[in-house]
């Protein structure tokens, strides 16, 4: 029985205990504990870039505050990087009294890419006669804050789609077809979600070229570091009479996170796997009427031809000698 009533005493204990906890106000202390409160931050980043560190300042608004050790005339300053937090304190508390700080966000020079939360927050300490020290934070609008957190955040610049190579499709057509044909190419991304220039949709775009010419899919911008892949091709025509280019280009897009500016490089290379600055495609048109060019000889015809002018020939030699027979017999 005793067992028993010791086991519910306890389970009274914890439960005022916790009680207490969730009343107590941010960094509250006894008399005989430091005097100390969390700084807490938030790091989100969308590049590989390391974790940065960002700088903080608990600035006194009274000559005679107590301050962590550490500080200067200044403040107190500190740091925290990435997704972290640090414990600020303990503070040296003598008399009772009710002191003030300002806790704030610092930098000497923002960095490109880089955003800043520039949220200020007081904090009160309270002192009472027995030494027990109460810590409250509030936010700017005066709110009370139930802890005291920064968020800050790196994401790299776009790229310069200005600075982007705007490769170009070169069409040649060798032949002389009567009317110029429309011949069409396809940037097609690897991956659907690349980013794609203004007109392509999932990850594909097509152009044309009437005849010979140039012509260019245009220039985008990429938001996050990476290798992107893009091909081009020209698509089988119902143009009749040409024979189309089957050349298949790869763009292979490396884009790097350079002080907070991503920067592009690009190498285009072909079917044989060499650079080129060009996407050249050639196009054959044949001819359907009229005389055979050396491009439509056929060696079998001439051949035949050649084999029925000898036998003609033969032929004749033939008859003629056996005319010059007859008229001798006669």
């Amino acid at each position: 029985m005793v067992g028993y009533m010791n086991k519910k005493l306890k389970r009274l204990l914890c439960a005022t205990l916790l009680l207490l906890l969730a009343l107590t106000p941010l960094g509250a202390r006894a008399a005989n504990e430091p005097a100390a409160f969390k700084v807490e931050q938030v790091f989100s980043t969308t590049s590989t870039a390391a974790a940065a560190a960002f700088t903080y300042r608990l600035t006194a608004r009274q000559a005679d505050s107590p301050m962590p050790a550490g500080s200067t005339a200044a403040g107190y300053t500190f740091t925290i990087t990435g997704t972290g937090s640090v414990q600020i304190g303990p503070f040296a508390i003598g008399e009772p009294g009710l002191y003030r700080y300002t806790l704030t966000q610092i930098t000497e020079t923002e960095k490109s890419g880089y955003s800043y939360d520039r949220r200020i927050y007081d904090i009160e300490l309270h002192v009472d006669e027995s030494r027990e020290v109460q810590i409250l934070a509030y936010n700017a609008d005066g709110t009370k804050a139930e802890q005291i957190m920064f968020e800050n955040s790196y994401t790299p610049l776009p790229s310069d789609p200005s600075l982007m190579p705007d490769t170009k499709v070169h069409k040649t057509v060798i032949g002389s077809p009567t009317t110029p044909a429309v011949f069409t190419f396809r940037l097609s991304a690897r991956d659907a979600a690349h980013p794609m220039p203004p007109g392509g949709a999932d990850g594909e775009k097509t152009i044309q070229i009437t005849g010979m010419g140039n012509a260019t899919f245009g220039t985008w911008s990429y938001t996050d570091a990476g290798t992107y892949y893009y091909t081009v091709v020209e698509l089988d025509g119902d143009a009749g009479g040409y024979t189309y280019d089957t050349a298949v280009y790869l763009i292979t897009d490396t884009v790097r996170d350079v002080d907070g500016q991503l920067v592009l490089t690009r190498i285009v290379t072909n079917s044989a796997n060499k650079q080129v600055s060009d996407l050249s495609f050639i196009n054959t048109f044949h001819k359907g009427d009229g005389p055979k060019t050396a491009d439509s000889f056929d060696p079998t015809l001439a051949i035949v031809m050649l084999v029925a002018g000898g036998l003609l020939c033969f032929g004749a030699i033939i008859y003629l000698v056996a005319s010059r027979r007859r008229r001798g017999d006669d």
